[in-house]
């Protein structure tokens, strides 16, 4: 489909609307509208490092007000489509918000959750700004209007197509203050899927404004008035962050600090305690970055999600007779088997061990863990990637090509 559209596209617009937007788009969003977007205060401060860590909170905390009625504002939308595949076509996005694709049962809205959890945020007990509650009562009423065209052009030039302008620095953010994926999946898995859910409301906007192309003027028009819509909450959150006093400097273990911070080195201890210090049932509980990890890896991982930011704990499980892939890490690794019994190749030693064993796995080391019982093996992992994560994203994993007899 992607690249039905570029064929499509105005053989005379330039090569970007602006950047990191393509020109599929000319017919239907103006450069200069997507230029203040992007050059708002606020997504620059974000970007350039120049926004306090409040001021992310409250994007964040306002932004969650408006997608917490996403799945709303799609089915009000396809309530409206007289096409059944039409219908179909947006139900593919509805199907990713929903977590019912194949190989996934976890919700994007779960997954924008845990970055609030991660963050400490609880958007309920901050007030809804005027000017988002006017983005979410234009979107719905779009959504909800009889001309289908009006909809789509909310959602698709006022939402879907934009995601990258506005994740990107959000996600910059997030990685400069020195979070890792549990904080930044949402925003990396929505930079790359969006553009194909635009597309595809895109392909039904042509379809409608074919025989009409005057038409193609209301929905452009629609499309600026969610742009200004979105540009009036991004004023209010600037302002905000603007005129609150500044807190007393603390040091917070979730800041990230550089050089120009020297100055606050406190001289004494203080405690923070994040909203959640448990992680319930952790082998029970089904999460996005738990599924990628045991993907890539190769077998079962579970990934304790607390708030640590120098140690990290996983649940490694092994089947019968199933074994690690051969990688090494520049993080030390402690293992404690509960179950089972096996052995581990590390660097040229070969290291037997049974349930009630502790393994010691070297920075740099070739390894590789192999269950020889006659069931599964559980183990716990305890490493210190997070404190190199948070040191400035040096925390370094390869998955080896050979593999040891």
């Amino acid at each position: 489909m992607k690249a039905i559209m570029k064929e499509n596209s105005t053989c005379n617009s330039p090569a970007l609307l602006v950047e990191g937007m393509s020109l599929i788009w000319a017919d239907w969003l103006q450069e200069r509208d997507l230029g203040r977007l992007v050059q708002h205060p606020l997504l620059q401060a974000l970007t350039r490092n120049e926004a306090s860590l409040d001021t992310l909170k409250t994007l964040l905390i306002q932004h969650s007000h408006y997608s917490q009625h996403f799945t709303r504002y799609l089915c009000a939308l396809m309530g409206q489509l007289d096409n059944a595949n039409d219908v179909l076509a947006l139900m593919e996005n509805l199907r990713e918000e929903m977590g019912v694709n194949a190989g996934s049962s976890t919700t994007h809205a779960e997954i924008f959750q845990r970055t609030l959890r991660v963050l400490d945020l609880v958007p309920a007990v901050h007030a809804v700004l005027p000017q988002t509650q006017d983005m979410i009562d234009t979107m719905m009423a779009h959504c909800k209007s009889p001309d289908a065209l009006t909809g789509l052009a909310a959602m698709c030039l006022g939402a879907e197509a934009i995601v990258p302008l506005i994740y990107r620095p959000i996600l910059h953010a997030l990685q400069y203050f020195g979070y890792g994926e549990d904080a930044t999946e949402f925003f990396s898995l929505h930079i790359e899927e969006d553009e194909d859910h635009a597309l595809t409301m895109l392909t039904i906007m042509n379809q409608l404004t074919q025989e009409q192309p005057m038409r193609r003027d209301l929905a452009a028009n629609v499309g600026r008035e969610l742009i200004e819509r979105r540009i009036a909450m991004f004023d209010a959150i600037w302002l905000q962050s603007q005129t609150e006093p500044s807190p007393i400097p603390e040091l917070r273990a979730e800041t990230h600090f550089s050089s120009a911070d020297f100055w606050r080195v406190s001289n004494r201890l203080q405690v923070h305690l994040p909203a959640r210090l448990n992680h319930s049932q952790v082998m029970k509980s089904s999460r996005g970055g738990d599924q990628r990890f045991s993907s890539q890896r190769k077998h079962k991982v579970h990934i304790v999600d607390l708030p640590s930011h120098t140690i990290s704990l996983t649940i490694g499980r092994l089947d019968e007779a199933e074994a690690t892939r051969l990688h090494r890490h520049n993080y030390e690794t402690v293992i404690y088997v509960l179950q089972g019994q096996g052995y581990s190749l590390i660097g040229d030693r070969h290291v037997p061990w049974h349930a009630g064993d502790a393994i010691y796995v070297p920075v740099w080391a070739e390894h590789k863990h192999v269950n020889t019982g006659g069931g599964e093996c559980v183990y716990l992992a305890c490493e210190n990637a997070p404190l190199l994560q948070n040191l400035g994203g040096i925390a370094l994993r390869e998955e080896m090509e050979a593999t040891l007899a």
